[in-house]
């Protein structure tokens, strides 16, 4: 499942515009989501876009289905705050699956090093 989104930024004759790849400070992004929120939209959607494609090509599926999974539940959330809350709580979950494999990678190592050990004294 790729992740597309489109990018609709125009100038004012209606040409489209080259987007930046920088991040605006906070303070831009909030007059430009105030002021137009299409463009604010079209600048999210391309800065994430820029962002998996500059990921390694190994990485780049299992981020391309996170997002969609992040744009899905946004796109279901009843407000704002509902989406950031899903957010956060998708990122609460794949923070303990990473405590988890790092625990099981630790155990592993040291079942190793004790059998090596063992191995040496014998």
């Amino acid at each position: 499942m790729a992740y597309y989104c489109q990018s609709n930024l125009k100038d004012c004759r209606g040409h489209a515009m080259p987007l930046p790849t920088a991040i605006p400070d906070f303070d831009m992004l909030v007059t430009l989501h105030q002021h137009d929120p299409q463009a604010f939209e079209a600048l999210r959607c391309h800065l994430l876009q820029e962002a998996l494609d500059a990921a390694p090509a190994a990485r780049r599926a299992s981020l391309e289905l996170l997002l969609g999974r992040i744009e899905a539940a946004r796109a279901a959330s009843a407000s704002p705050q509902q989406a950031a809350s899903i957010a956060f709580a998708m990122m609460a979950e794949s923070l303990q699956e990473l405590r988890d494999s790092w625990q099981q990678a630790f155990h592993a190592l040291s079942e190793l090093q004790t059998h090596l050990l063992l191995e040496k004294v014998r």
